[in-house]
């Protein structure tokens, strides 16, 4: 699918890797919705860099644990803008959690961002490609989703779910819209993170990614006229290890 004049909406993308996918994209001259939660002065700016490159490039408030405030995400976005050629669920949340102490709150925290608002974004804005006859939809997953770690489950938990809602969307969209999945690994360090090379010690690759490596992915599914229901793991040969 050629993305020159389309409109593409990537959740959680006032930072790093959402950040990248957005200017990647609109320095491949698509135009651009920034999705943002708390970070309003990071998406202003992301969405100014954005707008630099001659596209397009707007921003929204919501909190995708809320439902209702993803409900009234995709109608302001339809109102707005009037379709979404290509969605990237990338918005994400990740913490450890300890076997004994796993809340309620915790797994509905990472099921409302992991599975649910991608779900009714999904569906809502994959109806509206379905109807103009193209579209694309990437899940942006984790390479866990396959291989858990400890002190994770519900994080991993609901990634693996979000792996398995990605090959439902792809029956239920086609065959014009291409459901895909991209599954990170080591892409870049926490910020929080001192120890910056314990992760990589069970990467083939011995290095940390880099956000772009995670755009390329998302590329190749948007180029792809024949590739649905995939996933395509970008860790650095964590799978394998």
């Amino acid at each position: 699918m050629e993305i020159e004049n389309k409109f593409a909406l990537v959740t959680g993308s006032a930072k790093r890797i959402g950040k990248e996918i957005v200017l990647s994209l609109a320095k491949d001259g698509c135009n651009v919705i920034v999705h943002y939660n708390r970070s309003e002065t990071e998406a202003e700016e992301v969405r100014k860099l954005a707008e630099s490159y001659g596209v397009k490039a707007l921003k929204f408030k919501a909190n995708l644990e809320k439902t209702e405030e993803v409900l009234r995400l995709i109608e302001e976005i339809k109102k707005e803008v009037g379709r979404i050629d290509i969605l990237v669920n990338n918005a994400s949340i990740y913490y450890p959690t300890k076997l004994d102490e796993i809340t309620d709150e915790d797994f509905n925290r990472f099921y409302s961002i992991h599975v649910k608002a991608p779900f009714y974004l999904s569906r809502e804005f994959g109806e509206l490609m379905k109807e103009n006859g193209e579209g694309r939809i990437i899940n942006i997953v984790d390479y866990s989703a396959i291989k858990p770690y400890p002190d994770f489950i519900p994080y991993t938990a609901s990634k693996g779910a979000l792996l398995t809602m990605t090959k439902a969307f792809a029956k239920e969209l086609a065959p014009e819209v291409l459901v895909n999945a991209v599954l990170p690994g080591p892409i870049i360090p926490p910020e929080d993170l001192e120890e910056k090379d314990i992760p990589l010690k069970k990467t083939i690759l011995k290095k940390w990614g880099g956000a772009v490596e995670i755009y390329k992915a998302v590329k190749y599914f948007i180029d792809s006229d024949f590739t649905t229901g995939a996933f395509l793991p970008v860790e650095g040969g964590r799978l394998i290890y």
